[in-house]
Formats: C-alpha cells, structure tokens, sequence
C-alpha cells in the first residue's frame, strides 16, 4: 500500500470535524456525533481502498521500494519482497527422466500376486442346514 494509515486517520478526522460543524446547528448532539462517526468510517474505508489500489494495482508501491532499496542498505529490506518467477528447469527434468528410464531394470519392482479366492461348489445339503440352524440360534 501506498503511504500510511495515518493519512486515514486525518482524512477521517477532517471528515468527522466538519460533518460535525455543519451537523450540529440543525440536530440533536447524540445524532451529530452519530452521523459524524459514520463520515469518519466510511472516509476511512475508502482512503485505505483508495491506498490500496494505488498501492497494489498501479504499481506506486514497487517505485518505492525500488527508491528506497537504491538509497538504503539491501540488509534491512531482506524477506520484504516476493519473487513469484521460478527457474527453468526443463533440461535437469529431462536429464533425471532419462536417468530413470535406464537404469529401470535394476529397481526390483514385482507386481502383487495375491492368491485366488476358491469357493466349494458340492457342498452337502445337510451341513448347509446344519450352518443355518447353528446362525439362527446365536
């Protein structure tokens, strides 16, 4: 963001003061101070929105950071920005893909092998039986 918060606090305050002024001769004082704190937060809301946008989105931020970094020593500044770029790494890709494939053979890799289920088909009709009056009675 562009500047400090202070600059909202007096955009705030003047806001306040004269809502305050200009209020005060027509309503009661509960609702002069009412209305003028609602001037001093919604001024408030849209300076910081204000400072945010030309802060983030137009850039004035980085022209003074990159002021302050030419006049200023690199030390104090350290962790402050964010380089979002990445490296090309396409060739250190391919070289380590090339690598795998290779020596592929020696990493002892087995597929599973699990052992097949087996069901008995001619089983006697009386143990089925027997099977069944045993489960019904627990």
């Amino acid at each position: 963001m562009l500047g400090t918060i202070r600059w909202n606090f007096i955009v705030g305050g003047i806001s306040f003061v004269l809502t305050f002024l200009i209020s005060i001769f027509n309503n009661i004082w509960m609702t002069t101070l009412l209305r003028s704190f609602y001037s001093f937060i919604i001024l408030f809301a849209i300076v910081f929105l204000f400072r945010w946008v030309l802060g983030t989105i137009a850039g004035f931020n980085q022209l003074a950071v990159t002021e302050a970094l030419h006049h200023e020593p690199a030390d104090e500044h350290k962790g402050t920005t964010l380089d979002m770029s990445t490296p090309d790494e396409d060739a250190a890709l391919h070289e380590m893909l090339k690598g795998s494939n290779s020596s592929g053979g020696g990493t002892g890799f087995a597929p599973l092998n699990p052992p097949k289920l087996s069901s008995k088909q001619n089983l006697d009709a009386g143990e089925l039986a027997q099977a069944v009056r045993h489960m019904t009675e627990k």
